[in-house]
């Protein structure tokens, strides 16, 4: 199960934000795989699925789910909780794509674990499933001060940054493609965490 946070509407598609929406969206695009709001009854549990899925893996690969919460960002947990509950799926069996304000535009970063580093959805995420024990793909942003944090993540990126965000949407779906083709975390780590350095330590 691969989970890209991000904020629903159209008024937040090209924001920081939803650089996970962004990165699925293209990985759907690659396999032509399509979004659509299941109900929860299609996806072993009651009422209606607070989130657009995409289902791959047919003709015997491995199958797997894409999910973009529709809950917005700091409630991304309520989405992602009840379907590995119902599925009954292991944490590690999630990988998270999501925006870091303290990486730079550019970087992306890898972990096995961690914490959730001031990131509302992916605490919302660790309070659901009640551990941080998960996969996750963080994509930098670029740094803002406390006091301008909401508007940073909620803004556009300027043309200039787009330019280095093509580049490095492109190296994240890569990434989330493999992991679904079965490579280790360690060889992601290796390939995408930059120069080649591998770093386990938990996220600041």
């Amino acid at each position: 199960m691969v989970v890209g946070i991000g904020n629903p509407g159209v008024e937040y598609e090209q924001t920081r934000h939803n650089v996970g929406f962004m990165v699925l969206d293209r990985l759907a695009a690659r396999m032509g795989l399509h979004f659509a709001r299941l109900d929860r009854r299609e996806l072993g549990f009651s009422g209606k699925a607070k989130a657009q899925i995409a289902f791959g893996g047919r003709d015997g690969a491995t199958p797997f789910v894409l999910v973009k919460p529709l809950t917005y960002v700091n409630l991304s947990g309520q989405a992602v909780g009840p379907f590995l509950r119902a599925h009954e799926l292991p944490p590690e069996s999630l990988f998270v794509v999501v925006d870091d304000l303290n990486l730079p535009l550019g970087r992306i970063r890898i972990r096995p674990a961690g914490r959730s580093g001031g990131h509302n959805g992916l605490q919302s995420i660790q309070d659901a499933l009640t551990t941080a024990e998960y996969p996750r793909l963080r994509l930098g942003i670029g740094h803002a001060s406390a006091d301008q944090w909401a508007d940073h993540v909620l803004g556009a990126f300027s043309e200039e940054e787009r330019e280095v965000l093509g580049s490095v949407l492109e190296r994240a779906t890569d990434a989330v493609s493999e992991w679904l083709g079965g490579a280790s975390l360690q060889s992601l780590m290796e390939r995408h965490n930059g120069g080649g350095r591998v770093d386990l330590e938990e996220d600041l």
